[in-house]
């Protein structure tokens, strides 16, 4: 009887393990091949951003390393060559960075007034969508204190006492600060203006008991960068996605799709439990998805004299659902920002449909007074590798240490008539050419314009700026 009993509850264990194994006898090579291409550019965004997080506030063995969670940090330069932490990275403002957990409880943001120029304050949850703005142009340059609340918490919130609040779909945020920069000589007026920004739990801010903290996040250290654009990249994804609880409806009929190849908000990834051509057909299906995201990265946005007029980011609701979209515009930029806030048209190629690249030719943009980028604020053009991933990639060093040419560069000359030449090369152009010279690398590059505060024939489309041409 005893033995009977044994075995009965022996077939119980081994069928409900059955039934957590997450390969079933229907799943097709072509059927995993299929949803892993899908998954894959659904997931793509929050990849890029676990890695981008990993580096700068959990591993403090990295070089990008910055802080905790929940605590602000600031560049006290604008970056350069040697930072990698995200790819097409503005070199014009000294940054301000953060990433919030509102797990236990809501946090506070606040700034100070910033009377004499133009910052913003961008929030990014983990799918990279940007749903708040805090700065000159979204809320003012008055002082303020404004409230982070995350998914699933259930508490009261004071009234009054902020001037805004923010609900955010995920538990984790990433806050990035831009704090405009004249010239060299007005840093130090940035860092006091920057050591003004402050984060504080909402329990403090009221001066009242702290909640119990809640229990680490369980990171997936990054052993190995390759993991994320293979089949491991489902360890990764479902880390981030048990921080997005409740799931979005927009997303769960997908989910529900995706658990035939693993993937499920906080589970265990094994790949072992799927066979050897399930696994081939699942990074088969990764590959076809990177491709697709590189294509998308490569046309985005309408084309204006070999410019790409990007405008490709946004929150949930600008993109309706297009999720290629949205992974190809944080490969060709993570964390860029609105097109209201900012415009990026990207250039790939010169005035002859060639890729650029400063081995084998010089270029010149020359923009007319009328051209000359609309923006309220500021604007810049800065050049980039593709080391990233061939699309994408980072500053490069040069010998002038110039980066970028912008409206506040120091010494730019103009025309008589009030039009501006750059000169985009290796080798340092002669004379007075060199005072508008944005130095090339000797491989391709891309071009990256930034208008801060487009203008509104930038918003609607009648301004395009013109053509890089060759220097015969």
């Amino acid at each position: 009887m005893k033995k009977s009993i044994l075995i009965f509850f022996s077939l119980l264990i081994l069928i409900s393990c059955k039934k957590n194994t997450p390969e079933k006898k229907d799943l097709t090579s072509e059927e995993a091949k299929k949803i892993a291409k899908e998954a894959y550019i659904y997931a793509y965004p929050l990849l890029m951003g676990y890695k981008s997080l990993y580096y700068t506030v959990i591993d403090k063995k990295s070089p990008g390393y910055r802080s905790d969670l929940n605590v602000i940090t600031h560049d006290r330069h604008p970056a350069d060559n040697t930072r990698k932490d995200v790819v097409s990275m503005n070199a014009d403002t000294p940054y301000s960075l953060f990433a919030l957990d509102l797990r236990a409880e809501p946090i506070v943001f606040s700034v100070p007034a910033v009377k004499d120029r133009y910052y913003v304050f961008q929030f990014i949850d983990i799918f990279t969508h940007n749903f708040a703005y805090v700065g000159t142009r979204a809320t003012g340059n008055e002082a303020g204190d404004y409230l982070f609340v995350g998914p699933q918490w259930k508490g009261k919130i004071p009234e009054g006492k902020f001037k805004n609040v923010f609900y955010v779909e995920s538990q984790l945020v990433t806050g990035i600060g831009r704090t405009q920069l004249f010239n060299t000589k007005d840093l130090q007026n940035v860092v006091k203006i920057q050591d003004q920004f402050k984060i504080t739990s909402l329990s403090k801010f009221l001066n009242e008991a702290t909640p119990k903290a809640p229990t680490p996040i369980a990171w997936l250290p990054i052993t190995d960068p390759n993991n994320f654009a293979n089949v491991n990249f489902i360890k990764y994804f479902n880390i981030y996605l048990n921080l997005v609880q409740p799931i979005n409806k927009e997303d769960e009929e997908s989910l529900t799709k995706f658990e035939k190849i693993g993937i499920k908000p906080g589970a265990a990834f094994d790949k072992s439990q799927f066979s050897e051509e399930i696994i081939a057909a699942i990074n088969e299906g990764i590959n076809e998805g990177i491709a697709a995201i590189k294509e998308k990265a490569s046309e985005i946005g309408e084309q204006k004299n070999g410019w790409n007029m990007m405008d490709p980011f946004g929150n949930r609701a600008f993109y309706k659902g297009d999720r290629l979209l949205r992974a190809a515009a944080v490969m060709v930029g993570i964390y860029g920002n609105d097109k209201i806030e900012a415009f990026y048209p990207v250039a790939y190629i010169d005035s002859d449909g060639k890729t650029l690249n400063g081995k084998s030719y010089a270029y010149k943009i020359h923009f007319s007074k009328e051209q000359i980028p609309p923006a309220k604020y500021f604007w810049s053009v800065t050049l980039y590798d593709k080391s990233a991933d061939g699309t994408g990639g980072y500053l490069v060093k040069n010998q002038i240490n110039r980066f970028l040419i912008n409206s506040t560069t120091d010494g730019l000359v103009y025309d008589k008539d009030g039009g501006l030449t750059i000169y985009i090369q290796n080798q340092k152009p002669e004379g007075s050419l060199s005072s508008n010279w944005l130095p090339a690398p000797t491989e391709d590059f891309y071009l990256m314009m930034r208008m801060y505060g487009p203008k509104e024939n930038a918003m609607n489309g009648t301004w395009s700026p013109p053509a890089i041409e060759k220097i015969k």
